[in-house]
């Protein structure tokens, strides 16, 4: 899901509750409480009219009257009580998240693991039905204790203040690389762990996925600090563009529109037959060619031309590996 795909989730979730609670509301009124654009919330209601139940029928979707709205600038929302009712969790949703939590707990202590334990405590005894859920036991594999063993060691650095020594493989380059780095941030995004450092071989700030540190030695050096170089937020995705990244301009075939909802975009342009056109900051050219490939024939690559033709070489490349010789 996009940065502005959630961010309007949020808006919603955070609309519909008001209303109910409020009655009707002008627009203006409803925009200054969300600290939003008017014409922003506009948008979001006419999204809002395709939500509601599962089976889309006319019945499960929740009403915007659009009348009111265009012509009052008065928000009306009818069929939407239950968002207003207290989630439950079934007895499988409850064994779900009882089994992360645990997970959790192995490499958690002090504050964070009395969090998990009365978190814990109360999901086990609430189902749907109100009867005690199943206690379930654990078993952690191997490869996930040695992260877990691994993230706890990193963060122990990271609060001393001490450099670690990392041998970390690079799979673009298929090889490992030795390197020290200052810890900055353990950070998780995606369903990934990340150490956020400072390395000292790139002479900048990297991220480093936990689950290719081949081996990690804490050393008695001290960190270094780096006051100007800030931890990276990934709260809206792994992927920050940088303003002297090189702007790439592609067009998508309808089958490959959703490039423009799962990556952040600069610009995104309406062609005829349902095609787009999109603007894009690339960091990584090797990333682009391998995009552009999966997306093959659906995407091309407009400008800048250098791009255009190393596409253009990667996609016959390709092909040649699956010609029959002598054909």
């Amino acid at each position: 899901m996009s940065a502005g795909a959630k961010e309007q989730v949020g808006r919603l979730l955070a609309l519909v509750p008001l209303i109910q609670r409020e009655g009707d509301m002008r627009l203006e009124d409803a925009a200054r409480r969300l600290g939003v654009p008017p014409e922003q919330l506009v948008a979001d209601l006419r999204v809002l009219i395709y939500c509601g139940w599962p089976g889309w029928m006319p019945g499960d979707l929740i009403e915007v009257d659009l009348d009111a709205l265009d012509g009052d600038s008065v928000i009306r929302i009818h069929n939407a009580d239950y968002l207003g009712t207290p989630l439950r969790l079934s007895a499988a949703e409850a064994s779900a998240i009882t089994v992360a939590l645990r997970t959790l707990r192995e490499s958690a202590d002090g504050d964070t693991l009395d969090s998990l334990d009365r978190a814990l405590a109360k999901i086990e005894t609430v189902a749907e039905d109100g009867q005690q859920a199943a206690h379930v036991e654990v078993r952690v594999p191997p490869g996930q204790r040695e992260g877990a063993a691994l993230r706890t060691r990193l963060a122990a650095a990271l609060s001393s203040g001490r450099q670690v020594r990392l041998t970390y493989y690079v799979p673009a380059r298929d090889e490992n690389t030795e390197r020290t780095v200052d810890p900055m941030a353990l950070v998780d995004s995606q369903g990934m762990a990340y150490l956020q450092a400072w390395c000292h071989v790139a002479n900048g700030r990297r991220l480093f996925r936990l689950d290719r540190i081949v081996a990690d030695e804490t050393l008695d050096s001290a960190a270094e600090p780096h006051p100007d170089v800030e931890p990276v937020d990934l709260a809206d995705g792994l992927f920050r563009p940088e303003p002297d990244n090189p702007l790439v301009t592609l067009r998508l075939a309808p089958q490959a529109r959703w490039v423009a909802e799962y990556y952040p975009v600069e610009a995104v342009r309406e062609r005829r037959g349902g095609k787009l056109e999109i603007d894009l900051r690339v960091a990584d050219s090797r990333w682009l060619m391998r995009l552009l490939l999966r997306l093959s024939p659906y995407a091309e690559v407009l400008r800048p031309a250098e791009y255009a033709e190393a596409f253009t070489a990667a996609a016959q490349e390709t092909l040649s590996l699956y010609r029959v010789p002598g054909a």
